[in-house]
């Protein structure tokens, strides 16, 4: 019988990144991933325009924060721009290894929209071990290999009004939500090198 053990991912160095959370009355939507089609930023970008339109206290509520580089920048900047009067962003450009944790540990809500040709959610998992909120991700084979357990975190990012929805849905502070955040602390633990390793030396040893 076949054991599946998950890939490695050196937690350690974002579970430090956990601070006290910047008291900021605005909730954190943080996108990190290179800009470019595959990634999902410009369906983020326009399911927070209709979350924004169609629940404008959501305006004075959130801010979308948007980091990495990619060929789709000044689409993004020209989407952002069309966003409704008053709406938070910031597009922060390229991300230094170094920073990454703190601003996954800066969301209240960490999305990774990806539409497809992910392998494996590394990203996720740094995610959890940083302490993002809530992580949702786009409905792809490597995503949903990290989050199967919990399906409602997934969703398919080319629908905008459904994506718009799973937005709200995950700003909202339901039990259902507080349940979901500790699920998701918990589950990076499991994906330590250090726990990894553990479990590869028992399958050496059996």
């Amino acid at each position: 019988s076949s054991v599946v053990i998950p890939n490695p991912v050196t937690t350690a160095n974002f579970v430090n990144a956990r601070g006290p959370a910047e008291k900021s009355p605005l909730r954190r939507i943080v996108f990190l991933g290179r800009l470019e089609e595959r990634k999902g930023v410009l369906e983020l970008v326009k399911a927070y325009k209709t979350l924004l339109e169609t629940d404008p206290k959501q305006i004075n509520k959130t801010k979308l924060i948007i980091g990495g580089k990619g060929p789709l920048k000044d689409t993004v900047h020209g989407l952002l721009m069309s966003l409704p009067n008053g709406a938070h962003t910031d597009q922060l450009g390229f991300i230094p290894e170094v920073d990454k944790a703190k601003l996954l540990a800066s969301a209240d809500v960490a999305v990774f929209p990806s539409t497809s040709g992910e392998s494996f959610g590394i990203v996720l998992v740094e995610a959890m071990a940083a302490g993002s909120r809530i992580i949702i991700a786009g409905n792809n084979p490597g995503y949903s290999s990290v989050l199967a357990d919990k399906p409602e975190l997934l969703f398919n990012p080319r629908d905008v009004n459904a994506f718009a929805d799973k937005l709200a849905w995950s700003l909202s502070n339901t039990p259902e939500t507080k349940e979901l955040t500790k699920w998701l602390q918990g589950q990076a633990l499991q994906y330590d090198v250090a726990s990894v390793g553990e479990q590869l030396l028992k399958l050496y040893k059996s």
